[in-house]
């Protein structure tokens, strides 16, 4: 289950200083994100864009996840209670660990993204439907 949260404040470091877009190196191409600002320390943290109609198809974090919209909206479809979560812009959401969940961009988004990692590691469900 996804739940609504307050957001924290962290004192986090930039380890790049840039805050230019980039393609996401854990992410295919043809899914089209892009980040920037990326953190590592105390957790990874980073700002994502995606355009309008894009969609990732079903992944799990091995950690906790959060998402904060800035601007746009998202669909977040959890494939495990059948349930959809609808986010716009100044809403946030946690993601459990391991849960199996799709993503689909209504609008062109960007949004803060949390992984209670150092790291991303991101699983994709490929599977037969």
């Amino acid at each position: 289950m996804i739940s609504s949260t307050s957001i924290s404040s962290s004192i986090v470091k930039p380890i790049v200083s840039n805050s230019q877009y980039t393609s996401i190196p854990h992410f295919p191409a043809c899914l089209g994100g892009e980040w920037k600002n990326l953190v590592k320390s105390p957790y990874l943290k980073t700002t994502m864009k995606f355009k309008a109609g894009t969609s990732l198809p079903p992944h799990h974090f091995p950690t906790m996840s959060r998402i904060t919209v800035h601007s746009g909206s998202i669909q977040i479809d959890d494939l495990q209670t059948s349930q959809a979560y609808i986010l716009h812009a100044d809403d946030d959401c946690v993601i459990p660990a391991l849960l199996v969940h799709e993503i689909q961009f209504l609008e062109d988004v960007e949004f803060e993204f949390e992984l209670n990692s150092k790291e991303m590691i991101i699983y994709w469900d490929f599977e037969e439907r």
